[in-house]
Parts: structure tokens; sequence; C-alpha cells
């Protein structure tokens, strides 16, 4: 009977969520187009508007950004130390705008991920759009925190990467180069540790369930190495490895967290 009645609560929710998507699905392409429109409109206001500001303090942040190689011995630096050297007459300029577009990139996410849920919500029925603020607050806070781990980690990884060829090999570092490596590495961080949310979120509309995820290990294993991989622009073992875990863990902590929360709304009748 219990079973029944669980089969009749997903085939509601599933012809609610279906009706909704018909009901989007019926917009002429032009209203989807004018929308997606003003949501990247919307996104790249707040991403200049930040960049601007960015800009400004332009020396405080370059300072910020430079101390994972200031931090590291200056006998393994060459002698340029933790100077940064450029080729270019413009090439100091490029710099100033690529740091300042990969800081407003970071500093605007609550912005652009919103605006990403907001074109979305059409398709959703009325319960699940009452996850919009905490999926646009946890997001955002971990985007930040993965790319705030990748900086806390930078100076151990810059000490390996500096090191492993050997005293022989003396390094001088252009500032684009460091630019690219550090700004991958943030927002490659950043972007991984999405993962957890979208998993919790996706199990809280039924799109997965517990079980899938429990069986999956092994699957998730291998793709967060592979994904790993990818995002991080060194690609040596170490890095990855120091991405690979925590995600890995975020991995087992959100079974965890998905299933409490499943078996309370299952308690309270939800």
């Amino acid at each position: 009977m219990a079973g029944a009645d669980d089969l009749r609560r997903r085939r509601a929710r599933f012809l609610r969520r279906r009706g909704r998507r018909e009901r989007a699905a019926t917009m002429p392409m032009v209203a989807h187009l004018a929308e997606l429109r003003t949501r990247l409109i919307k996104s790249a206001v707040a991403f200049i508007t930040i960049s601007i500001a960015v800009f400004a303090f332009y020396e405080p942040i370059f300072s910020l950004f430079q101390r994972p190689l200031c931090d590291i011995d200056p006998d393994r630096l060459g002698p340029l130390g933790c100077r940064l050297q450029f080729a270019r007459v413009i090439g100091a300029f490029q710099f100033r705008l690529k740091l300042t577009a990969l800081v407003g990139i970071a500093l605007s996410s609550p912005v652009w991920l919103y605006q990403i849920w907001a074109f979305v919500v059409p398709a959703l029925t009325k319960r699940e759009r009452r996850y919009a603020r905490p999926f646009i607050v946890i997001a955002s806070g971990l985007f930040l925190a993965g790319a705030l781990f990748a900086y806390v980690l930078l100076p151990t990884g810059l000490r390996f990467l500096l090191a492993v060829g050997g005293e022989n090999l003396v390094p001088w570092l252009g500032a684009e180069e460091y630019l690219n490596f550090v700004g991958f590495m943030l927002l490659g961080f950043g972007i991984m540790f999405e993962l957890p949310v979208v998993l919790f979120f996706a199990g809280l509309l039924d799109i997965v369930g517990v079980d899938q995820l429990r069986r999956g290990r092994r699957v998730a294993l291998v793709l967060i190495v592979i994904l790993a991989a990818i995002v991080t622009p060194s690609q040596d073992p170490y890095t990855m490895l120091l991405l690979s875990v925590p995600l890995y863990l975020f991995y087992e902590l959100t079974i965890l967290l998905l299933a409490a929360t499943l078996k309370r709304r299952k308690e309270r009748g939800v």
C-alpha cells in the first residue's frame, strides 16, 4: 500500500513538472531568445561593474595574487624572485585586464548563477522554485570556497612544480603564464566545488536518488579524477590529488545529507 502511494505521488510530481515544461515550451522562440538576452545583459552589467571596481583597486589585489609566489624560498625563484616579467609593450596592460576579469568573474558569481537559475525557472514547478534562494547562496559560497581552497594550496603546489626539475633548472616566470596558471586553478576549483550542490538539489528534485549515488561511487571517483585532470592547468598528479580528495569527500557528504533530508521530508509526509 505504501508503495502504491509513493508511486502515485511520483506520478503526480511528474505530471506537474511535465505540464510546467509544456507550458514553457509553448513560448515562442523569440521570447526565449529575448529572455536569454536579458539574463546575459544583467550578468554582463554585474561583471563589468565589479570589474571596474577591481580595476581601481588593482594594487592590493595584485599583491594578494602575487603572495603565493612570494611565499616560496627565494633561492628557488631565480634572479627575479617573485617579480613577474612581460615581453610585449602592452603586456602589463593585458595582464591588468585579465586579472581584473578573473576577479570580476569570481565576485559576480552570485548574479550570474541566479540568472542561470531564473532562466530555467519556467520549466520548474512551484515547489522546485522554492529552492532558488538556498541554491544560489550555497552555490556561490561553494564557488568562492573552492577558489579560496585553491589559493591556500597554491604555495605548496608551486613549490612542488618549481622544484621537481632539480636545482639546475631556474624559473623565469612570465606574468601572463603565471596568471593563466593561477586563474585556471582558482576557476577550476571553484567550478568543481559546485558538483556537490548540483547533486544535492538534483536529489531534492527527484532527478537522482540516494541509491543511485551509492551504487555510482566507483564511477563518480573515476569521473572526479578525470575532471580534476581537465581543470588543473599543470595536470600534475599532486594538484589532481589535492582536488580529487575533497571532491570525493563532498560526494560522500552529499549522499549523507541528501538521505537525511529526504528521510525528514518523508516523516513529515512531504
